[in-house]
């Protein structure tokens, strides 16, 4: 009996090869181990539409679910401490402070308030005069600063006097309630449609006057504007074709960087430096299967937490290279966040919050990496042609020489 080598091809040999090779040195280790996840029961209906969020403080997971109910965990024992009837679900996560969590709640149709609860019972303590909260806020002892969904006008950048329950101030920014504001310490620049952005101070006011580039909007008492779309770390304007739209786009800053990461890109500014890089360039393998969720959950010196189609990556931009990967396709995110070792992140294959113990050993991450590497590289095989016919031409020499 003889085996038939010429069936065997080029990018099959290849392969068989690795996996033989792999499996003899691989030793099996432990990886990301789920540590928590929530045994909340879904309908298929609230699947299907799905809208969820989730926050954390130190001691608790505050995780609004398909089934339009806040849920608080204690994030050591799992403990379900508290839940709250919102007859609401959204991608907003609830906003926090002090002992209070601010979120969206459902009245009746075409009423949504924010409910302001104990963090610690859930009891209600105020139904505020406003709708959903859309950007991270500011507090500043009983004033909140945000964007938000105001009566009547709608889209607003607001103070809000939390101890007397209403509005102290407001401007109209339509569709600019999206976008985060920047909090200076004696400013607020706030986005009032497209890439124009105006300066008010905490009581309200508008700071510029001078009109160095004048508003052409439908928004009355906004006159002035600055154009840009994006500011950096140490306040640079950014206003490259690189951002196409602002929509998708994640934003983080440190002391000395700014990372935006775009659906194929990631830029790093630092000082007046900017590092431009394809993304699929440095991920260490594909996943499974791609999520749209794309996220900039942590910077620390010179390295960059983030999650892009489904794989968690640390990357040292400083040196161009990862230090960490993970491939989260059994759980198809659709919101994380990072605490210390520990990655929470809102599972799309169930719904439920999952707590993934990030421990790990590096041999093995390598070995999966390095596994995942050599499949890209087999299933994109291209034969080199030169080789192909410098073989035949030696193998036609070698039947000539045979003849004679």
């Amino acid at each position: 009996m003889s085996l038939k080598l010429s069936c065997i091809t080029p990018k099959k040999l290849i392969f068989a090869i690795f996996n033989i090779l792999l499996w003899c040195t691989y030793t099996p280790t432990k990886g990301q181990a789920e540590f928590f996840k929530s045994k909340i029961d879904f309908s298929e209906n609230q699947l299907s539409n799905f809208f969820s969020s989730f926050s954390l403080d130190s001691s608790q997971i505050f995780f609004i679910a398909n089934d339009y109910y806040l849920y608080v965990y204690n994030k050591k024992t799992g403990k379900l401490n508290w839940s709250y009837d919102l007859s609401n679900k959204t991608n907003n996560p609830p906003r926090l402070y002090k002992n209070n969590v601010f979120v969206e709640k459902h009245f009746s149709e075409n009423n949504n308030k924010c409910v302001q609860l104990n963090i610690n019972t859930g009891n209600d303590y105020q139904t505020l005069a406003i709708g959903r909260i859309e950007t991270q806020p500011v507090f500043k002892g009983n004033m909140m600063y945000c964007t938000a969904i105001a009566p009547e006008i709608g889209g607003a950048v607001l103070a809000y006097d939390l101890k007397n329950n209403k509005i102290a101030w407001q401007h109209f920014i339509a569709h600019g309630v999206s976008r985060q504001p920047y909090f200076f310490t004696s400013k607020i620049i706030a986005n009032v449609e497209g890439n124009n952005w105006f300066e008010i101070n905490y009581n309200g006011k508008i700071l510029d006057t001078n009109c160095k580039s004048k508003a052409n909007l439908f928004v009355e008492d906004i006159k002035c504007i600055r154009n840009f779309t994006y500011l950096t770390h140490n306040q640079q304007e950014i206003s490259e074709s690189y951002f196409d739209t602002y929509e998708g786009i994640k934003v983080k800053y440190s002391k000395d960087h700014t990372i935006v990461l775009s659906e194929n890109t990631m830029l790093i500014v630092k000082d007046n430096d900017e590092i431009e890089i394809q993304l699929s360039a440095i991920l260490p393998f594909f996943a499974d299967e791609i999520s749209n969720y794309s996220e900039i959950l942590k910077i620390e010196k010179n390295f960059v937490w983030f999650v892009h189609s489904n794989i968690l990556v640390l990357y040292d931009f400083e040196n161009n290279k990862i230090e960490k990967s993970f491939d989260l396709t059994k759980w198809n995110v659709h919101q994380a966040i990072l605490d210390e070792d520990n990655l929470w992140l809102i599972s799309k294959s169930d719904g439920q919050i999952v707590g993934l113990n990030l421990s790990f050993d590096k041999r093995a991450n390598d070995m999966l990496n390095a596994k995942k590497n050599m499949e890209r590289k087999i299933n994109n095989y291209k034969p080199d042609l030169k080789k192909i016919e410098a073989a035949k031409a030696l193998e036609n020499k070698y039947k000539k020489n045979l003849k004679k």
